[in-house]
């Protein structure tokens, strides 16, 4: 099933993927070096040995020594088989996986909700015929400052009056809960004159709507399709499919609470706003976006409502904050949303307001701070009280060093141990003993150990052939690593680690590879990778020179072709390099 996949896809995905982001969003990661660390997934143990390389784009155990790559890692810990894990990572990047012979594998699931995406792509495409045969629709985005240009990208539609305009598999649209179903068995439309907003899955595929009234006296403001076999809420992000199509590199991601928010914010030229699906952020979500981008800007109402949300926000960020990310918490004046500001007062005021919003600590203490009076001991206790279950969230120790810092600066003492039993904080962590590899190199491993971290060194070299009559350890692992980089000399690491899967030396190629040559910096790879080559050469002159000798000791003559041999052994023995 396998050979379905054109080979050239999978190395292109598995030099896209982030093998980091993927682990870490089921297994948390800890970075310590280069490399990031976590306790085997696969077997118990109480002292970290998993190890992920984000430069090498693959994970090691060195205790069940368990190893793959991305693809690997789905297999062994989702359990799916090998095209279910290909299909999974190349969703998460909005790529289609070709198949050769025309065709996908079947897959029964998928087969079932193909036509579902077909009922919801025709629901598309007449929302949007319908915006452009109606005034009033047009007029609103209009007054409301949307270009035709904007409405397109977005896809937005318009539900005209009706209780029966959709058509089509009238089972698949309930079931994607365009109809509503009756008592009696009747069906109608759930969505009646209301502009249309599509929510799209990561490969831009339609699996809901948002419905937005146009007459303000018109309720609910907002009306979501429900839970479908499509759609669950709980895992979407309506515009991140937009914004990743829209920005390449992205510095800064928006959450707001609406689409017109972030319909608002892309047509003033900020293109890397999300809203929430009518349903508060949850810790899932945030991770996806924390994948997406390391610095995010929750955007809020400054009325209590948007208060609210911005805390129940907070406290769904706590367990994501890990090395490198940012949550920042921007308030706007009462009465404006991030659509009405940017309209009024445009992109560069906008974000001079983003500039000036509250760090997610800044925001924890000023909110607990309002109710504890910090001038009294009870006060103190009550604010220590409240911080704790806060602080306990948090994964990332120079964090809590920081707000350890700030709860000082606070107070105006020094952090004591009745402080710190307060907040939980008292025992100290266990030094963490990672657990790294024996590093014992001969010259075989070192070679194939830095082939690993640079394969383009075996363009330098030639086959080597001869080494195969040797007898040293390890060679013929070489040499079969030396002709794949000669037959593909651009491949990366992970491709020629994957070249090796189901080999019998796959494990041991990826607890090599994982190892760390000893060299000051890389320029000085290309020589010790000559000096590894040097010193098997002479192995292997050696190695020849004896079985001449031995030949001759005992009494059989050498063929003129060993005669040549000899001589030139001993006349072009191997320098040692300075």
């Amino acid at each position: 099933m396998a050979g379905l996949i054109p080979r050239n896809f999978i190395d292109d995905l598995l030099n896209r993927i982030d093998i980091v982001e993927v682990i870490d969003s089921r297994v948390p990661l800890k970075k310590k070096g280069r490399e990031f660390w976590a306790c085997c997934p696969f077997h118990g143990e109480k002292s970290p040995s998993f190890s992920v390389s984000p430069g090498k784009q693959f994970y090691h155990c060195f205790g069940c020594q368990k190893s793959g790559n991305a693809v690997g890692f789905l297999m062994d810990y989702d359990h799916m088989e090998f095209v279910e894990a290909i299909e999974s990572l190349a969703a998460t990047l909005g790529m289609d996986v070709p198949y050769e012979q025309g065709s996908a594998p079947a897959k029964p699931a998928q087969q079932t909700l193909e036509p579902m995406f077909q009922v919801m792509e025709k629901c598309t495409d007449f929302y949007q015929e319908q915006l452009k045969q109606s005034q009033v629709a047009i007029d609103y985005l209009k007054n409301r400052g949307i270009s035709g240009q904007t409405a397109k990208t977005f896809g937005i539609g318009y539900a005209p009056p009706g209780w029966n305009n959709l058509a089509g598999d009238e089972k698949m649209l309930v079931d994607s809960g365009m109809l509503i179903k009756k008592d009696d068995g009747k069906q109608y439309d759930r969505f009646r004159h209301r502009l249309m907003f599509p929510i799209r899955d990561r490969r831009g595929r339609c699996i809901a709507f948002g419905g937005r009234v146009i007459n303000p006296e018109d309720n609910p403001k907002y009306l979501n399709s429900p839970e479908s076999p499509l759609f669950h809420k709980s895992d979407e992000i309506y515009g991140l499919y937009e914004l990743k199509k829209a920005v390449t590199n992205i510095d800064r991601v928006y959450i707001t609470e609406g689409y017109m928010d972030v319909v608002a914010l892309a047509e003033h030229g900020v293109k890397t706003a999300v809203a929430t699906l009518g349903t508060a952020i949850n810790n899932r979500q945030i991770e996806s976006l924390f994948r997406v981008c390391k610095n995010l800007v929750f955007c809020f109402d400054g009325d209590a409502a948007g208060k609210k949300a911005a805390w129940r926000s907070l406290e769904q960020c706590l367990p994501s904050l890990k090395e490198g990310r940012l949550a920042r918490f921007l308030f706007l004046p009462e009465g404006q949303d991030p659509d009405s500001y940017i309209s009024e007062f445009g992109q560069a005021d906008f974000e001079q307001q983003v500039e000036q919003a509250s760090t997610l600590t800044q925001y924890l203490f000023q909110n607990l701070l309002i109710e504890c009076n910090i001038n009294t001991l009870e006060g103190r206790a009550q604010f220590l009280d409240r911080l704790r279950p806060y602080f306990g969230q948090i994964p990332l120790q120079s964090l809590k060093d920081q707000i350890l810092g700030e709860v000082e600066q606070r107070l105006g003492q020094k952090i004591d141990g009745r402080m710190l039993r307060l907040l939980g904080a008292d025992k100290p962590e266990k030094p963490d003993r990672t657990r790294l590899p024996e590093q014992h190199w001969t010259p075989t491993r070192l070679a194939i150990n830095l082939l690993l971290k640079k394969p383009a060194l075996a363009n330098s070299t030639g086959t080597h052939h001869e080494l195969a009559d040797s007898s040293i350890p390890g060679v013929d692992l070489l040499l079969k690593i030396l002709d794949r980089i000669h037959d593909e000399p651009e491949i990366s690491t992970q491709n020629l680690l994957d070249r090796f899967r189901g080999d019998a030396h796959e494990s041991h190629l990826y607890k090599l590879a994982m190892m760390e040559p000893p060299v000051e910096n890389d320029e000085s790879l290309d020589r010790m990778f000559a000096d590894c080559l040097q010193s098997l050469q002479k192995q292997y002159i050696d190695h020849r020179q004896k079985l001449l000798i031995t030949k001759l000791q005992s009494g059989a003559g050498l063929t003129e072709a060993e005669k040549f041999e000899h001589k030139k052994l001993f006349t072009n023995q191997p320098k040692a390099s300075s």
